[in-house]
């Protein structure tokens, strides 16, 4: 996975689990513990929590 992450521009994906990296423009909602793509929910693991925040902030007011 860090391999193909590494590959992948910063600004349209995001790894938000150690098995989940999501595409930003296919993101419907967010949470402060999970993303919405279509009818799926990926939880965002403590791990990946400080990389996600920035853009999780962009979505809550």
């Amino acid at each position: 996975m860090k391999a193909i992450e590494e590959k992948l521009p910063e600004n349209k994906f995001m790894r938000i689990h150690r098995s989940f990296i999501v595409s930003l423009d296919k993101v419907k909602a967010v949470t402060k513990n999970s993303v919405q793509i279509g009818k799926i929910s990926i939880v965002v693991t403590d791990q990946y929590k400080d990389n996600f925040m920035p853009f999780f902030q962009k979505w809550v007011p």
